[in-house]
């Protein structure tokens, strides 16, 4: 199924000047002081730090802290991950290397990262010890067998096996993490058993299928209260040329699907109920009412924003139960231009029931068909076409929620912004919000294109950027390598960006989540030296093994934090 209404571009744009306007003319830092001091009506029960991550405080209580615990560093162009003085970075879990009983080798390209305290179904919040799950969004394959052009079966193959998940177990002894055997360290990759939940199982947009094969795209994601993981399916559609022959289905792909980290005979679910598209992440909450919500966005140029509801509620009590919450719900998507949230349901929106495409035939036949292409539904009801929205995550004192807009080089915006909202009544069931720009990246901001999110307890907001082609772009000039930014959100210096982390040659930072203590930062490194032109001129050897100089993708994890204080 193919996408045929085409984004209304400019609207976004013109949201975005009259924001910037106001913004302009009430001053920023008081609009922020003025959002933060809103009276708070949430619990740590409904709105966490650290990606959805276990911490050994609670945000509402403890003090807020709105100045960086180091000396920011400038901008650099190093092969290496440049730290402030008194942190450092040791390489954990780097491609390539065995960790499973049978021989299984860690994937390509490391995106999200989730932490799972190995005591977490007991009640424990251990930060020396986890089952880490880590997303391989893609391949290279001038480094995954070593040809670019003509793909073979066996390339192909080891390829499948290169991206999805690992589920590793990592213990931290003295000063050091490193991996440790568990029955429980395995790969999911694109030949994994999976099986499809919700409306779109067993529909003809599937052709009646109901167990499928595969996870791929595998970009962030999010970790739920009962201990699952959920990895989102992004770019999927381009799989369908390069693997041909392997039986490879896109609609099979483009999901959120949901893995028990601590259960490898749990197949893991495509939760169809949340649409199809090219998902970013899962903001995971529990809303005063007990029901699940989980804040999406569609990572395309002029692409929405999206927000599931599930039907049931969350028991703390009850982790059989909430393993099937995500098979059922509603999905809406933000309309910016009013504040409010539409409803992705054929039976009850007539104005999916009445789309047409170019054609004139309608777009849509059933809720099946209205999931299977969420971005096509989306733009039928009025929903707003952003600027790339990836990560989003909810303040763990506020409940706002933000959003990365990445860039959009459509409309010659380089730099991109983050933007918040807050849902009415601090219910984020709300069908209303209210919105405004938090940050905007530029030289005059020392940021550009901000990526994946994450926040302390104390309400402070860690940024990751991704700016996948200096050499083409007005960002060289001021920004240098990807880097890794902290940002107060309340306060004087509220939205001022200050540089803690610079990482490789062509590389990413992603995935950032902290051990519960906050003593240690775990930080994936993306494709060092992608851009390098072949294996004899390579750009970086970041994490090469020994007597090579290839470079891997890789963790890192960053230890000289204070940790949490209550």
């Amino acid at each position: 199924m193919t996408t045929e209404r085409k984004a209304e571009a400019s609207l976004w744009h013109r949201l975005l000047e009259t924001r910037l306007t106001r913004r302009t003319a009430l001053g920023s830092a008081a609009m922020t002081a003025a959002a933060t001091a809103l009276p708070l009506t949430i619990s740590q029960a409904e709105a966490v730090s650290n990606n959805g991550g276990p911490s050994t405080v609670d945000p509402q209580k403890v003090k807020p802290l709105t100045m960086p615990p180091f000396r920011a560093i400038p901008v650099t162009g190093a092969d290496a991950v440049t730290l402030p003085a008194g942190y450092r970075a040791q390489v954990l879990a780097p491609w390539g290397e065995t960790f499973t009983e049978g021989g299984r080798e860690i994937g390509f390209n490391h995106d999200y990262v989730g932490f799972f305290p190995i005591d977490m179904l007991t009640g424990g919040t251990s930060s020396t010890e986890a089952l880490l799950t880590i997303n391989h969004e893609y391949v290279n394959p001038m480094f995954v067998g070593g040809d670019t052009k003509n793909r073979t079966p066996a390339q192909i193959r080891a390829e499948m096996e290169a991206v999805g998940v690992s589920v590793v177990r990592v213990k931290k002894e003295g000063r050091e993490w490193r991996i440790v055997p568990d029955a429980r360290n395995r790969r999911i990759d694109a030949l994994s058993t999976m099986e499809l939940t919700g409306p779109v199982r067993g529909s003809s947009v599937v052709k009646g299928a109901t167990m499928v094969k595969g996870t791929v795209g595998n970009c962030s994601g999010g970790q739920t209260p009962w201990g699952t993981l959920l990895t989102c399916e992004e770019n999927v559609d381009g799989y369908a040329k390069a693997w041909e022959g392997s039986g490879y289905d896109p609609m099979h792909q483009g999901w959120v699907t949901e893995i028990d980290p601590f259960t490898p005979e749990w197949t893991p679910k495509k939760r169809t109920a949340m649409g199809r598209f090219r998902h970013e992440n899962v903001a995971v909450t529990v809303a005063k009412d007990g029901r699940v919500v989980g804040y999406m966005g569609d990572d395309m140029q002029d692409s929405c924003v999206y927000k599931f509801v599930s039907r049931g509620k969350y028991d703390p009590a009850n982790r059989a139960a909430n393993l099937n919450l995500l098979a059922e719900g509603d999905l809406y998507v933000a309309n910016f231009g009013n504040g409010s949230w539409v409803l992705l349901d054929y039976d009850k929106n007539k104005k999916l029931q009445d789309a047409k495409g170019s054609d004139g035939k309608p777009l849509f036949a059933s809720q099946a068909d209205v999931l299977a292409d969420a971005r096509a539904s989306a733009l039928a009801v009025g929903g707003t076409p952003v600027d790339r929205p990836e990560d989003i995550e909810i303040h763990p004192r506020t409940g706002e929620v933000y959003v990365a807009l990445t860039n959009n080089s459509k409309h010659g915006n380089f730099f991109g912004q983050i933007v918040k909202f807050r849902e009415a009544g601090d219910d984020w069931t709300a069908t209303k919000f209210l919105w405004e720009i938090f940050a905007v990246g530029g030289p005059q901001s020392g940021f550009a294109s901000p990526d994946n999110l994450v926040f302390d307890p104390y309400g402070n907001l860690w940024m990751v950027t991704d700016n996948s082609d200096l050499s083409t772009n007005p960002i060289k000039a001021f920004h240098g390598n990807n880097a890794m930014f902290f940002m107060p959100t309340e306060g004087p210096n509220a939205g001022k960006a200050y540089r803690f982390a610079v990482g490789p040659v062509d590389a990413e930072m992603t995935g950032p989540v902290w051990s519960p203590d906050g003593k240690t930062l775990f930080l994936a490194i993306q494709h060092p030296g992608e851009d390098s032109e072949s294996l004899d001129k390579l750009r970086s050897n970041f994490a090469a093994k020994p007597g090579t100089n290839v470079p891997r993708p890789t963790l890192v994890a960053i230890e000289g934090f204070p940790g949490w204080k209550a």
